[in-house]
């Protein structure tokens, strides 16, 4: 028997499931907010995805923005552990080629955004890090038009992985997350493709359908839910929802499942533990 029917037949009674319902995503709870004639503020904590901007439309503070969607690898050897999961990521043999790579992709986003009049797009939700400032998650446009993830990842200098974000609602972008998930594997697929950075310390190419349908890398973490989400089967081909989870529960995300949904274990108000699949926008990841 199917081990989520139990739970399933008690929406009226366990705390873990709710009737099915369809709100808003959490993630669009915070509004845009648009900087502009940014410029980059020299500063030793900055690299390829994360720096210290002064736009020119706050006249009154400085921010330290991080990418949404793209994680560069380290510059240099303080996280010993994180540089092997970027060496695996990339299929580097030796992590010390990794930082290569990192101050690459320093070297990279600084030419990128030197002219000083980039556009910063951010909801303010913290990025966290090891720096004592605020940091932010944000998209970056250059005068050019170009964003600074999509070309990160288009040649080589940054994996497909991180907090992602509905974008629908910028002007200059126009996708859903999902779409745009899947617009940076196709510019990873190019870069794979032409062994640029990264690729090309690696071994063999991955092949279009596995780069399409690879499941996104997630860091194991506990998630609580701001709103109700659905639950879907372990199986990705079924695509038909189990139930409802209820806002307030605590779900831990053990990893990606497809490009789109993480693998995800729970515990009912019984104590039993479940596990299904989770769509990442819905997990706010």
């Amino acid at each position: 028997m199917n081990k989520f029917l139990p739970i399933c037949r008690r929406l009226g009674l366990a705390a873990a499931l709710l009737v099915l319902a369809a709100p808003t995503d959490a993630a669009a709870a915070k509004k845009w907010r648009e900087y502009t004639g940014c410029r980059v503020i020299p500063n030793a904590s900055n690299d390829g995805d994360s720096f210290h901007v002064k736009p020119t439309n706050i006249k009154t503070r400085t921010y330290l923005f991080r990418l949404y969607f793209v994680d560069t690898p380290e510059s240099d050897t303080s996280l010993p552990e994180r540089l092997q999961i970027q060496a695996d990521y990339f299929g580097i043999p030796d992590p010390k080629d990794v930082v290569k790579v990192g101050k690459d992709a320093v070297r990279f986003t600084e030419k990128f955004l030197e002219d000083g009049n980039f556009t910063v797009y951010s909801r303010l939700s913290d990025a966290l890090g090891r720096s004592k400032k605020d940091r932010d998650y944000a998209m970056v446009m250059n005068s050019a038009g170009q964003d600074l993830g999509t070309e990160l990842v288009r040649n080589g200098l940054a994996r497909v992985f991180g907090s992602g974000t509905d974008l629908s609602e910028l002007d200059a972008y126009k996708r859903d997350e999902n779409a745009w998930w899947r617009r940076l594997r196709q510019a990873e697929l190019e870069a794979k493709k032409e062994k640029r950075g990264g690729w090309a310390y690696a071994g063999a190419p991955v092949s279009r359908l596995d780069a399409l349908h690879a499941p996104r890398q997630v860091d194991e973490q506990d998630v609580v839910l701001a709103r109700p989400i659905y639950l879907y089967p372990l199986d990705p081909a079924n695509i038909r929802p189990l139930g409802t989870l209820q806002a307030g529960l605590t779900v831990r995300v053990l990893k990606g499942a497809t490009p789109d949904k993480a693998h995800v274990r729970f515990t009912s108000s019984s104590g039993q533990v479940y596990e299904g699949l989770a769509r990442f926008v819905d997990l706010g990841i």
